[in-house]
C-alpha cells in the first residue's frame, strides 16, 4: 500500500464513526470525498480531517443540496450564472454574464445562495470520475455593486472550505477595470493552485482558441452567439430573458448548448428533489418556466432608474476595455465598502 493509499485509509478510520448526513449519506464514505480533502491540505491527514469534519456539520446545518435562490424565484433573472453544458472531459459548464442579470446590486447572501444552488446541481450531473466545474464568467456589463473584492472573498471562502478541488477552471473574459480591481485585491488572498486554474483573456483571438481547447464545437458556438447577443445596447428582450424557450427551434437558446436543453430541460421532469438521487435541475427561473410558476416580475421606478444608472456606468467601463493581455488596462478605485476585510484569511479551492 502506497503512502497515499495510507492516508486516505487513515482519513476514513477517522471520520466513519460520524453520523451519515440525512439525504447524502455516501458524502462521508466516497474515496472522492476523502481525496479531495486530502489534496487540498497537502496530504496531512489532521487538517483534512478538521476540513472534513467542520464540512460535515455545515451539510448537515444548512442542508445545501435542498437549497432554493428565493431571489431569482422572487425576482425572474435576478442572477444570471447558470450551467450551460459540459466541456470535452464532461465537467459541468457554469457561465455568467452581468449583462444579463436583472440585480444592479448583489451581497454575499444572495451570491452563495445561487452559487451554492448552481454548484450542488452541478454535482448532480457529473458522470463517475468527474468531480470538478468549469465556469466562465463574461465580464460585459459589471459594475462594482454588482461583484467586489468583498463579494468575491466571501463566496469563494464557502468554496473554499466546503468545495475543495472541485474548481477546474475559471476563464474570465471581457473584463474591464472593475474586474482589473476586483481581481488586484482577490488574487492576494488565493493559493497558486487556484490561481493557475485562473485564465484571465481579453484578445478575441484568444477567447475562441481558449473555447476550442475545452470545449466541443457545439459549445463554442454556443458560446460565441451567447457572448456576441449580450454585447448589444440595449440587451434584446430575448436575452435579458434567457430563462425562456425561444419562439423558434432554430434561434439561438440562451438557456445553453443543444446537447444540455435536450437531456436536461426538454426531458425535465419536477419532483420534490429531497436526497441525493433527485436528478439535477437548471437555473431556477429555468424551473419556474418549464413548470409554470414564473410569474411576471413587476419592475418599480425606482429599479428603472437603478438598472439605466448601472447600465450606463457598465457601458463607460466597458468602453475602456482593450484586447491587451497585460494588467495595465485602467482600474477604479475600491471604496472601503466593497473591501475585503485586512484580517482575511488566504483561500484556496
Amino acid at each position: 500500500m502506497g503512502d497515499k493509499d495510507k492516508q486516505i485509509s487513515d482519513l476514513r478510520s477517522r471520520v466513519m464513526w460520524l453520523d451519515p448526513i440525512e439525504g447524502d449519506e455516501d458524502f462521508i464514505k466516497q474515496d472522492e470525498t476523502l481525496v479531495r480533502y486530502l489534496k487540498s491540505r497537502d496530504w496531512n491527514v489532521d487538517e483534512a480531517e478538521k476540513m472534513l469534519k467542520r464540512t460535515v456539520e455545515y451539510r448537515r446545518q444548512t442542508r445545501p443540496m435542498e437549497l432554493e435562490c428565493s431571489w431569482c424565484h422572487e425576482k425572474a433573472g435576478y442572477h444570471s450564472m447558470r450551467q450551460v453544458g459540459f466541456d470535452e472531459v464532461g465537467r459541468p459548464v457554469i457561465y455568467s454574464n452581468f449583462s444579463q442579470a436583472a440585480a444592479c446590486r448583489s451581497t454575499v447572501e444572495d451570491a452563495i445562495a445561487h452559487c451554492t444552488y448552481l454548484i450542488e446541481n452541478a454535482k448532480r450531473s457529473m458522470k463517475p470520475g468527474i468531480s470538478s466545474w468549469v465556469f466562465i464568467m463574461d465580464c460585459t456589463g459589471m459594475t462594482m455593486q454588482a461583484c467586489n473584492p468583498k463579494l468575491g472573498y466571501g463566496v469563494t471562502q464557502v468554496m473554499a472550505n466546503h468545495y475543495p478541488e472541485r474548481l477546474g477552471l475559471v476563464i474570465c473574459i471581457n473584463h474591464n477595470p472593475v474586474f482589473q480591481g476586483v481581481w488586484r485585491a482577490m488574487k492576494l488572498f488565493l493559493h497558486p493552485n487556484t490561481l493557475a486554474k485562473m485564465k484571465l483573456i481579453r484578445s478575441k483571438r484568444k477567447v475562441v482558441s481558449t473555447f476550442q481547447k475545452y470545449f466541443p464545437d457545439e459549445l463554442v458556438t454556443w458560446l460565441r452567439e451567447e457572448i456576441k447577443l449580450n454585447k448589444q445596447k440595449p440587451l434584446p428582450t430575448f436575452q435579458a430573458e434567457f430563462w425562456k424557450r425561444p419562439s423558434r427551434k432554430s434561434d439561438h437558446d440562451p438557456r445553453g448548448c443543444p446537447s444540455y436543453v435536450e437531456q436536461y430541460l426538454e426531458n425535465y421532469e419536477g419532483n420534490t428533489f429531497s436526497n441525493k438521487h433527485s436528478p439535477h435541475k437548471p437555473h431556477p427561473n429555468i424551473v419556474d418556466s418549464i413548470e409554470g410558476r414564473l410569474e411576471r416580475t413587476i419592475v418599480t421606478q425606482d429599479e428603472v432608474v437603478a438598472r439605466l444608472r448601472a447600465q450606463e456606468e457598465a457601458g463607460r467601463l466597458d468602453e475602456m476595455n482593450s484586447d491587451a493581455e497585460d494588467e495595465s488596462a485602467s482600474e477604479i478605485e475600491i471604496s472601503k465598502e466593497f473591501q475585503i476585510p485586512k484580517d482575511a484569511s488566504k483561500l484556496f479551492t
